[in-house]
Order: C-alpha cells, then sequence, then structure tokens
C-alpha cells in the first residue's frame, strides 16, 4: 500500500565521513530483533548506516551511473543480505520504485541525521502498535525496514503525514520523511500488518484493482479498530455519485491502479479512490454484519464482502 507522511550527528563533516563515524552510526542503529512474545518477533533494520555509505562513496565521484551502481551496492544488497537472513524473497520489495539513488545527496544526509535522532521514537512507536496488531491476528515473524525517503518523493507523501509503505511476504518497508507524523506512523504500521497476515493465506492474490480495493479496505478496517481514536491521512468518503462513477471505470477496465491511488483528473477519479472505495465496501458488511470478529472478516472472500452491496454489479 501507499500510504500517507536537522543537526549533524556525526564525528566529522558529512562529506568526509570517517571510520569512526561510519563504525558508530552502524552500531548504534543496527537491525534490532523485538520479542513479541514467546513464539514471535518483529526484526526492525534501520538502512541508515548503508545509505550513509552509498552516499559518501557517490559524493566523492559525482556522477548519476557510479550513484546508481553504489546504491545496488550498499543498500540493495544489504537488503539482500536480510532477506536471506531471515528467509524471505526481496526481489518485489526492491523493485518499488522509491528503493533508488537520489539526485540531492545531501539532502538525504541531512535527512538521515535527523531520523538517527527519532529512532528511539520510531522504534517504540513500530513495537508499540506491531505488538497491538500482533494481539488481533498473531504473527511469528516479520521484518521492518526503515528507509530515509528520497527528496524526489516528499513532497508526494506530505498529505500522508511524511510517511509511506510497501508491504510484502514477511517484510515492510517504511519509507519516512525527518519531519513524520507519528500517528501517521502508527496508523501504518497497523494497516501494513493487516498485508502481512493476508500475504501468509494461501488464497491471497492482487491480480485485479478490485482485490486491491478491498484489500486496502480491510487494512484501513483493522487499523481503525486497532488504533481506536486514529483515523488515516486519506479517510476522506467519497459521494455516492463518485463511488458509482469510480466502480464502472474499475468494470470497464478504463480505470489504472495509478488512477485510484494518485487520482485522475482527466477521468474525475479522487486520489485514494481505492481506499474510500475499500472503506464503503467493508462499512456496507459491517452494517449488515455488526457482530463479525475481526478474524472472520479478515479473510472474507469479495463475493461475501459485495453480496447486497448497491454497486456490486458493476464491480463484479
Amino acid at each position: 500500500m501507499l500510504k500517507r507522511i536537522l543537526i549533524p550527528f556525526l564525528c566529522v563533516p558529512l562529506v568526509v565521513l570517517t571510520a569512526c563515524s561510519e563504525e558508530s552510526q552502524s552500531e548504534k542503529f543496527k537491525s534490532e530483533s523485538i520479542e513479541i512474545n514467546n513464539d514471535s518477533e518483529v526484526n526492525i533494520v534501520p538502512l541508515y548506516s548503508p545509505y550513509q555509505k552509498y552516499l559518501k562513496a557517490s559524493l566523492k565521484d559525482n556522477d548519476i551511473e557510479v550513484s546508481k551502481q553504489n546504491y545496488i551496492k550498499y543498500v540493495l544488497n544489504d537488503i539482500d543480505k536480510t532477506g536471506e537472513k531471515e528467509d524471505f524473497d526481496t526481489t518485489s520489495l526492491k523493485g518499488f520504485f522509491m528503493l533508488q539513488s537520489t539526485a540531492y545527496q545531501q539532502a538525504l544526509l541531512d535527512r538521515i541525521d535527523a531520523l538517527e535522532e527519532r529512532q528511539d521514537e520510531i522504534k517504540k512507536i513500530i513495537t508499540k502498535n506491531y505488538t497491538a496488531a500482533h494481539k488481533v491476528l498473531p504473527k511469528k515473524k516479520s521484518t521492518i525496514f526503515i528507509v530515509p525517503i528520497n527528496s524526489e518523493y516528499t513532497t508526494m507523501t506530505e498529505p500522508m503525514g511524511g510517511v509511506a509503505a510497501g508491504a510484502y511476504k514477511d517484510a515492510v518497508v517504511l519509507y519516512l520523511a525527518d519531519d513524520f507524523d507519528k500517528d501517521a506512523l502508527a496508523y501504518t504500521v497497523a494497516h501494513e500488518y493487516h498485508h502481512l497476515i493476508l500475504q501468509d493465506r494461501p488464497e491471497y492474490q492482487m491480480n485485479k484493482l478490485l482485490d486491491s480495493v478491498i484489500i486496502e479496505g480491510k487494512a484501513d478496517a483493522f487499523a481503525d479498530r486497532v488504533l481506536k481514536n486514529m483515523k488515516a491521512p486519506w479517510d476522506e468518503p467519497m459521494d455516492g455519485t463518485t463511488i458509482k462513477h469510480v466502480a464502472k471505470l474499475i468494470q470497464t477496465g478504463e480505470a489504472t491502479y495509478e488512477d485510484l491511488v494518485g487520482g485522475s483528473p482527466q477521468k474525475d477519479i479522487p486520489r485514494w479512490s481505492n481506499y474510500n472505495l475499500g472503506h464503503d465496501i467493508l462499512n456496507h458488511y459491517f452494517k449488515l454484519h455488526p457482530d463479525s470478529k475481526i478474524e472472520e472478516w479478515s479473510f472474507k472472500g469479495e463475493a461475501d464482502l459485495l453480496k447486497g452491496y448497491k454497486y456490486q454489479k458493476l464491480l463484479q
């Protein structure tokens, strides 16, 4: 799911990072496995040090192609090592568009400094909300990467509180701006956790737009219930006419995933339409089944959730 939203703290100036700086940062911000209960844990992996190594090497050469190669060498290869250690596939994860080198290298170094200052706070938020989600739907093991967001994408995540994320089989990547909103991060952790749970199921699929709509609707419904008085930054209900219009474009194939997430003025599709349509579908189901428990509706299929929904025929 795209989801919502500076003080130097090194031994020496940023451009001339010494071994002292690298070692102290690497030691301080290494990955950490946190036990949730006797047989469950979450592995929190800040990628600050790999990013600093990539940026240090790239600032010397000031060459775009060299920077791309350094990103692969230091950041993506480090992700691969974690995947091998924790036994999950990193292929899809590394293909996400936000995981790439940046043209704003010094700005990213500054952002890493600021995030390092908040790392204790970040770890606390992740742990607290992962644990709350785990109590409702247990999962044995997950890895959460913390990535400083490139300057190319900061304006895109501003409406989401400076937080973006992607969920994969057994892993979540959190992309953070240095001024991220704490509530947005908490909500994102719970939301992405539900994606992890669904991806453990053999029947999980993401083959069509309606799959995305329902999966995002479930994740928001889950986060709403786990976090209680906290709402998603994208929680902007659409009116009935717009819902019908979006549903029709999904049926005809005129809408794309990018249209639903980012919006399309040309097609009259609001931003985050898949989340809001999913929210409407789940609310319909909850009205018909007010006593349905999270562990029940989380695994309901498309046919069950859409039964009796006013735009069922358009969507199926």
